[in-house]
C-alpha cells in the first residue's frame, strides 16, 4: 500500500486510513485555444477528520464562535511514497462537527497590479544615468556606455535613435524650404528631437528592483528581447528633463571698436515723454561688435551664428520650466574715442553726464518688440511702484541696494544694473535731469544700483489696463525704507547662503562701474535670455556715449518645486529661502524613468508587453517574479518520456476535437492616421498581390478551417513601427527611418513653417533594434545617432511583425495549432507518483508515437482507479 502524507501549514494532517482516504487531482498543461502552455492544478473535494491535531491546524474553526472560518488559504503539500506530487494551497469549503471538506489547488498568484496598483511608468522610482553633454548621445549609441555608467553590461540601457516625431526642423533660404522628406544642410536638429529609447529588459529589471522584487526567467536571456528598445511616448507638452548643467556665456561688447572703426549698427531708439532723455538700446546677443565670447553649454541650449552683415546672432534658450539660479555680472568702461558715420556719432561719455543700464531680459524667440520699445527701467515711481515724485511716505531701496522692477514697468525684465546720472543735475548744460531715476537715499553723489524683477504681485493688479503677469523671483534684500530711513516692510527678502550673494554695484570715477547679482527666478520652457545695453542718447547732437561692457551670465537649473519660493504679494519673503538647498534638478544626469509614459500604468504596460511577445509573468516567490517565453514551456524533446504502451491499450483510447478557433487574430494596435500606414495603404491600392497591404503587416490572421465559430484575438496596445524613405540633398535615397507622425503633417499643401513644430510624442509606443550609426549634428555639435530597424539579425533572427514568416513574432513566440486534423487522444491509465510529478517536462509514448500532455483528470495517487489522460500528437 502506498504511503500518503498531507501537510497543512507544514504540519502533518491526520487522515482516515489510506484505504478510506481519497484524493483525485486534475492538472491542465496545454490548451490549444489559448496560444500557450500553462500549468493549472486542483483536486476534487477531499475530507479530513476533525481530530485534535487537525482542529489545532485549522484554528478550531469547527467551533461556532470562531470567525473567519473560510477566509484563509492554508499551505499544502501532498507526498506519496515520499514524492511530492502537489505543492499549493488548501481551501476549506465546508466544516462539520466531525470533518473538514475542501480542495487542494494553486490559487492565482500575486499579479503586477497587486504590486504597482495605479503607479504610472514615470513614477516607478529613480533610474539615474550619467548624461553631461550632447556628445554623450554618441557614447550610448556606440555601446560605450560602461565608460560613463560603470555598469558591466554589453547592452546599453538606452539609445538615441534617428526617428522622426516631427518634421525635420530646417532653416529657410529666401523664405523657402526643401521638401519635407529631404535631409540636407538646412536641417537643424535639437536634443529634444531624439528622446532616449529605453531598453525593455533593462527597464523591467529596474522597475521590479525598485519595488523590491527580483525578476528572473528565460525571457531575460533571449537575445532578441535583450536587444529590444522602445520608442518614446508622452503628452506633447510633457517636459523632458535632460539633466542640464550650468549654461554660461561671457563676452565683451563695445558700441565702437576703434581697431576696425566699427560703430554698432544694430540698435533701437526710444523716447517715453517729450522732456525725457532718449535711450538707445542694443541687444548684445544680436549685435556686430561683440567679441571674446566664451560659451559653456553642455546640453546645447545656446546657438551662435554670424550672418553676412557680421551680425552675431546668439540664442540662449531656457530648456524647461522651473526655478533657475541666475548669476549675472557686468563691467562698464567709458571710452575716450570719437567716431561718426552717416547715422550717428559716438563721443566720450562719462557716467556723470549719461545714464547706462545693463540688464537681462526674457522673451520669446524672434520677439524684437521687447527691444524696440525698451527704455530705462531704474525708476523709483510709477510704473515700478505706486508712488509719485514728491509724494509723502514714499518708499525707496537703501543707498545702492537693489531696486525691484514691477511687471507693469517691464514684464520681460530679469535682472541688471544701473549706473550714472549726476545728483545735482545738468539741466543748465543742456543735458537731462533724471529726476524719476534718482534714489533720494543715495548721498554720495554716485548713482548706481542692482535691479531685479519683483517677486510679488504688481501694484497695478485690478487696474483696468493691468496685465495679469506675475513673476516669481527672489534676490537677497534688506527691504525698502521711508525717507526717514525707517523700514517700510516692502521687498525684505531672506535668501540665505553660506556665500555672500548680496547684489552689489560699484562706480569708480566717471568711466568705470560694475555689478553682480544672484537671483532665483521661475522661467518658462523655450523662453530666451538676452543681455542688453541701454544708454542715454543725446539727440540734439546725435551722440551715443562711447562705452564697453564685459558681461558674464550663467543659468543653472534649480527646482521644479513651486512651493520652494515663499514670496508674498508685497514682494517680501514670508519664510526664509536657502540658495544652497539641493534642488530637484540633477545636474549631469538624466532619470530614464522620467522619460517613460506618464499616462500609462506600470501593470498595463507589462500586460501589453506580455501580449505582444506572448510572454508569461509569474509570481514565483515572496519577492520574485519570473518572465518566461511561453513556447519554451512546450516539451519538444524526448529526454523525459512516460511510456504508456505497456499500461494502456490503443483499442481503449478515444478521440475528441481540439475545438480550435476558426481564426487566430493576433497583432499590434494601429492608428490609420499615421503617415506610415497611410503611405503604405496608398501604395498598395491597385496592387493585386496584396503584399504591401498594411493590414497583413501589423497583424496576423490565421484560419484553421475549424468548424468552430469562435475567434481568438490577442492585440497589444503597442503599434507597428512604420518607416519612411528619406532622401539626401541630391534627391538620392538615403535610408528608411521610423516616422511616428500623422500623415497630415506630410501633406504638400501645408506650409512647412506652419507644421514644422507640430509634435507627435503622444502616439503609441513601438519597438525596434539598433542596426547602425548616422553622423549628424545636434545644435550644430557632431553626434552619431542610432539607425534602427524592425529586424534583428543576431544569432537568431526576428522581424517585428505577425506575418506567417519563419522570423516573425508569430512563429517565434506563439503556439498556434493550425492542423485541424489533429485531435485529442484520450487514454484511461494509471500513473505512478513519480510519473505524475514530471508530467510538465515529459512526452508520452503511446502506440509508437510521441504525444504532448494536455491534461489529466481524476488522477488517484493511491493507484486504485485510472485517471483520464488527454494527449496531442506531437507536431513540433
Amino acid at each position: 500500500m502506498a504511503s500518503l502524507e498531507l501537510y497543512i501549514n507544514n504540519q502533518l494532517c491526520e487522515i482516515e486510513s489510506p484505504e478510506n482516504f481519497s484524493v483525485y487531482l486534475k492538472r491542465q498543461l496545454l490548451n490549444p485555444a489559448e496560444l500557450s502552455t500553462k500549468d493549472a492544478q486542483r483536486s476534487y473535494d477531499i475530507s479530513l477528520p476533525a481530530t485534535a491535531t487537525n482542529n489545532a491546524i485549522f484554528g478550531y474553526t469547527n467551533t461556532e464562535e470562531v470567525r473567519g472560518k473560510f477566509s484563509q488559504l492554508y499551505d499544502a503539500q501532498l507526498l506519496v511514497n515520499g514524492i511530492k506530487i502537489f505543492d499549493g494551497k488548501f481551501k476549506i469549503s465546508e466544516i462539520g462537527k466531525d470533518y473538514y471538506k475542501g480542495n487542494l489547488g494553486i490559487p492565482a498568484a500575486k499579479t503586477v497590479k497587486d504590486i504597482f496598483g495605479e503607479m504610472k511608468m514615470n513614477q516607478a522610482g529613480k533610474w539615474p544615468l550619467k548624461f553631461e553633454k550632447i556628445e554623450d548621445v554618441t557614447i550610448y549609441n556606440e555601446g560605450k556606455h560602461e565608460q560613463i555608467t560603470g555598469e558591466d553590461d554589453e547592452i546599453s540601457p538606452c539609445i538615441f535613435p534617428l526617428a522622426l516625431y516631427k518634421l525635420m526642423t530646417k532653416e529657410s533660404l529666401n523664405n523657402t524650404y526643401s521638401a519635407k522628406n529631404v535631409y540636407d544642410r538646412s536641417v537643424r536638429f535639437a536634443l529634444e528631437d531624439f528622446p532616449p529609447s529605453v531598453n525593455c529588459i533593462h527597464m523591467l529589471k529596474k522597475i521590479f528592483k525598485q519595488a523590491e522584487y527580483n525578476l528572473t526567467g528565460n525571457a531575460l536571456h533571449d537575445e532578441r528581447l535583450r536587444n529590444l528598445y522602445m520608442s518614446y511616448k508622452n503628452p506633447n507638452d510633457y517636459e523632458m528633463q535632460w539633466g542640464t548643467g550650468t549654461t554660461s556665456i561671457s563676452g565683451t561688447w563695445s558700441n565702437y571698436v576703434k581697431e576696425i572703426r566699427s560703430i554698432e549698427s544694430n540698435y533701437y531708439m526710444t523716447s517715453i515723454w517729450d522732456e525725457s532723455p532718449m535711450s538707445i538700446t542694443t541687444n548684445l546677443f544680436d549685435s556686430r561688435n561683440i567679441s571674446n565670447l566664451t560659451i559653456v553649454d553642455p546640453s546645447g541650449n545656446i546657438t551662435h551664428n554670424t550672418n553676412r552683415n557680421r551680425i552675431h546672432n546668439i540664442n540662449f534658450r531656457v530648456p524647461y520650466t522651473g526655478f533657475y539660479k541666475v548669476r549675472f555680472k557686468a563691467v562698464y568702461t567709458g571710452k575716450d574715442e570719437k567716431a561718426e558715420n552717416m547715422d550717428l556719432a559716438v563721443s566720450p561719455g562719462g557716467l556723470d553726464d549719461f545714464f547706462a543700464e545693463c540688464k537681462v531680459l526674457r522673451h520669446s524667440l524672434g520677439d524684437t518688440d521687447v527691444f524696440e520699445n525698451l527704455y530705462f527701467d531704474n525708476h523709483y515711481y510709477r510704473n515700478n511702484i505706486d508712488q509719485d515724485l514728491g509724494g509723502t511716505r514714499n518708499q525707496y531701496p537703501k543707498a545702492h541696494a537693489v531696486n525691484f522692477i514691477d511687471p507693469k514697468q517691464n514684464k520681460n525684465f530679469v535682472c541688471g544694473f544701473s549706473w550714472g546720472g549726476d545728483v545735482e543735475g545738468k539741466d543748465d548744460q543742456g543735458l537731462y535731469d533724471y529726476k524719476n531715476m534718482k534714489n533720494p537715499m543715495i548721498k554720495d553723489k554716485f548713482y548706481h544700483n542692482p535691479m531685479a524683477m519683483s517677486g510679488g504681485q504688481s501694484w497695478s493688479m485690478g487696474y483696468p489696463d493691468s496685465e495679469s503677469f506675475r513673476a516669481y523671483s527672489a534676490v537677497r534684500s534688506e527691504g525698502y525704507v521711508f525717507e526717514d530711513d525707517k523700514p517700510s516692510g516692502k521687498y525684505k527678502i531672506e535668501l540665505n547662503s553660506l556665500n555672500d550673494i548680496t547684489p552689489w554695484t560699484t562706480r569708480t570715477g566717471n568711466d568705470n562701474a560694475e555689478g553682480e547679482i544672484h537671483q532665483v527666478i521661475w522661467l518658462q520652457k523655450n523662453e530666451y535670455l538676452s543681455v542688453v545695453s541701454t544708454a542715454t542718447f543725446w539727440e540734439k547732437a546725435n551722440v551715443w556715449p562711447n562705452h564697453q561692457i564685459y558681461f558674464e551670465l550663467s543659468l543653472e537649473p534649480f527646482s521644479q518645486d513651486f512651493s520652494w519660493m515663499t514670496m508674498g504679494n508685497n514682494g517680501s519673503s514670508i519664510n526664509p529661502m536657502n540658495w544652497d538647498e539641493d534642488g530637484t534638478y540633477k545636474k549631469g544626469e538624466i532619470d530614464l524613468f522620467k522619460f517613460l509614459p506618464d499616462n500609462i500604468k506600470v501593470n498595463d504596460w507589462i500586460d501589453n508587453f506580455c501580449k505582444a511577445f506572448n510572454l508569461k509573468l509569474a509570481n514565483t516567490g515572496k519577492d520574485s517574479f519570473e518572465l518566461s517565453i511561453k513556447n519554451k514551456d512546450m516539451v519538444t524533446t524526448a529526454s523525459s518520456v512516460i511510456d504508456l504502451d505497456k499500461g494502456a491499450s490503443v483499442q481503449q483510447r478515444r478521440n475528441e476535437s481540439l475545438k480550435l478557433p476558426s481564426l487566430y487574430d493576433i497583432g499590434f494596435t494601429v492608428n490609420t492616421e499615421e503617415e506610415g500606414y497611410y503611405d503604405l495603404k496608398k501604395k498598395s491600392e491597385g496592387n493585386t498581390n496584396g503584399n504591401d497591404d498594411p493590414e497583413i503587416i501589423y497583424r496576423g490572421k490565421y484560419y484553421t478551417e475549424s468548424t468552430e465559430t469562435n475567434v481568438l484575438t490577442q492585440t497589444s496596445n503597442f503599434s507597428y513601427c512604420w518607416y519612411k524613405e528619406i532622401l539626401d540633398f541630391a534627391k538620392e535615397p538615403l535610408f528608411k527611418i521610423p516616422v511616428i507622425m500623422n500623415h497630415e503633417a506630410w501633406e504638400n499643401d501645408l506650409d512647412y513653417e506652419d507644421t514644422m513644430d507640430d509634435r507627435y510624442y503622444d502616439l503609441p509606443q513601438r519597438f525596434w533594434y539598433k542596426t547602425d550609426l548616422f553622423d549628424t549634428e545636434i545644435n550644430k555639435r557632431p553626434v552619431r545617432l542610432a539607425k534602427v530597424s524592425n529586424e534583428y539579425n543576431g544569432e537568431t533572427k526576428l522581424t517585428l511583425d505577425y506575418k506567417d514568416d519563419p522570423n516573425s513574432l508569430l512563429n517565434n513566440y506563439f503556439l498556434l495549432l493550425l492542423n485541424v486534423d489533429n485531435t485529442y487522444t484520450v487514454v484511461n491509465c494509471y500513473l505512478t507518483p513519480e510519473e505524475y510529478s514530471r508530467l510538465d517536462i515529459s512526452l508520452v509514448k503511446f502506440n509508437g508515437d510521441y504525444y504532448n500532455i494536455a491534461e489529466i483528470d481524476g488522477y488517484d495517487p493511491m493507484g486504485r482507479s485510472k485517471g483520464v489522460l488527454k494527449l496531442i500528437k506531437r507536431t513540433i
